[in-house]
């Protein structure tokens, strides 16, 4: 396979003289690199902003009861849009971004049929849940509803990933608008033809939009996902897969435990503290998360020309650039006048501004991960970043847990900064390690499998 003829985040050659090395090539952003990391940050910006304005509506549209059930359907959304991520799209970016377009197709079509098929399944479940377990009147029509549109929730993602696979961010943005877009128009067709607000019909709207935009994926792309390939992609990725889910289920459950815990250590409030620490940070995060999806097909597709020196500088350049705008921003955010923040979090604000500090530090150590962690999941190294996360799962668990104890939500937030930076070192000595060893290619496939 080939790397292509394409321009990207670093340049990896090595060539004669010292503008050529290394560090003069890692120096060197070239336009359209920029321009597709941009496009990658700006579309991150855009799927922010479409989850924050559905449960803005909501918010302001129902009571607290009913939000609630939606904020339980939200998370439904958000754990399955991970767990189908790591199941059948992240293979997409990892092991085919530098694939011809043949067999780019191929992985794509049988990554999507994977997500289709898999959340058809899942909202087949939510929907029984909604129809027969004695919830609530709002949980079970915002149950029954989310089950009919998940599998367009999904698609919607899983185009997303692919379009970040082949380089083509600026679609993904695309697709996220027209998602907006339809998704305002819906709201606004159901404010004005209907007295009486439903929740089940906010959700409808909401998944339906998805829905449409992600017609967008099939036109442009023109692959038509067959659910008998679903199947086989499952199998002929499960090498990688088998770390990848773990490793979501790890990160998930250790992230959740965090908050938890400080609140049953001390106070509901706590947990909120922390929640609104984290609320203020999230710019930085999606400038981590967008470079995450620019650089692993970035580098994939100039693993072949890579070397284990500049497979490091990668690793350092990316985190760097992460850390620098999380300290920026960081910066900004702890200048927050009172006012400011009382605006943002409301009554909230006087428990995070306590933990401010230590969330920013935290997430700093977070940047610090993020280059190392795009260099491994490009180099197969999945079942490494799972065993990194595991640790880090138990040192997060045990370091805030003593943080409670001793010092309430603050202890909490420094015990969460204390793992990330304990665990940091140990990225960077993993990729050195593993980058040394020779890079696999991605598995050979059948003409059975090619379908």
């Amino acid at each position: 396979m080939t790397a292509g003829n394409l321009d990207g985040v670093v340049e990896v050659e090595q060539a004669p003289g010292g503008r050529s090395g290394p560090l003069g090539k890692l120096r060197r952003l070239r336009s359209a690199g920029m321009t597709r990391s941009l496009w990658n940050i700006g579309d991150q910006v855009v799927a922010s902003l479409n989850n924050f304005l559905i449960q803005f509506v909501i918010t302001h549209a129902f009571t607290k009861d009913v939000f609630g059930a939606f904020a339980i359907a939200f998370s439904v959304f958000s754990i399955s849009t991970g767990f189908f991520r790591a199941l059948s799209t992240s293979p997409v970016a990892m092991r085919f971004a530098d694939a011809d377009d043949r067999e780019f197709s191929r992985a794509a079509g049988s990554a999507v049929a994977l997500t289709a098929s898999g959340s058809a399944l899942v909202g087949v479940v939510l929907v029984l849940m909604g129809w027969l377990l004695p919830f609530g009147e709002s949980l079970s029509h915002v149950f029954i509803a989310l089950g009919f549109v998940l599998p367009g929730l999904m698609l919607q993602d899983a185009w997303r990933q692919v379009f970040f696979a082949r380089l083509r961010p600026a679609a993904a943005f695309s697709m996220d608008v027209s998602w907006v877009v339809l998704q305002l128009a819906g709201l606004g067709i159901l404010v004005l033809v209907t007295d009486e607000n439903h929740i089940a019909a906010f959700t409808a709207v909401w998944g339906g939009a998805a829905y449409l935009a992600s017609l967008l994926g099939l036109v442009v792309l023109r692959l038509k996902p067959r659910v008998s390939m679903a199947w086989a992609w499952l199998r002929e990725q499960s090498s990688v897969t088998r770390y990848l889910v773990p490793e979501f289920v790890i990160i998930q459950t250790g992230g959740q435990l965090a908050p938890v815990l400080a609140a049953a250590v001390t106070t509901i409030d706590a947990a909120g503290a922390l929640r609104g620490a984290n609320l203020l940070t999230v710019p930085a995060t999606i400038v981590s998360t967008g470079l995450m999806s620019f650089a692993v097909p970035e580098l994939v597709r100039r693993r072949s020309r890579m070397t284990p020196k500049t497979w490091q500088l990668a690793a350092v350049a990316i985190s760097g650039l992460v850390l620098v705008v999380g300290a920026v921003w960081g910066a900004i955010t702890l200048l927050l006048p009172t006012s400011v923040g009382e605006m943002v979090l409301g009554d909230t604000w006087d428990g995070a501004r306590t933990v401010l500090l230590a969330t920013i530090v935290g997430q700093a150590g977070s940047a610090v991960t993020v280059g190392c962690a795009a260099v491994l999941y490009a180099t197969e190294g999945a079942k490494v970043t799972m065993r990194l996360h595991l640790v880090f799962a138990l040192f997060l668990v045990t370091f805030s847990t003593i943080g409670a104890f001793t010092w309430g939500a603050q202890g909490t937030a420094w015990g969460i900064a204390a793992a990330f930076w304990i665990v940091a070192p140990w990225w960077f000595v993993s990729v050195r390690k593993h980058v040394r060893r020779p890079v696999p290619e991605a598995p050979a496939t059948t003409p059975a499998d090619a379908g």
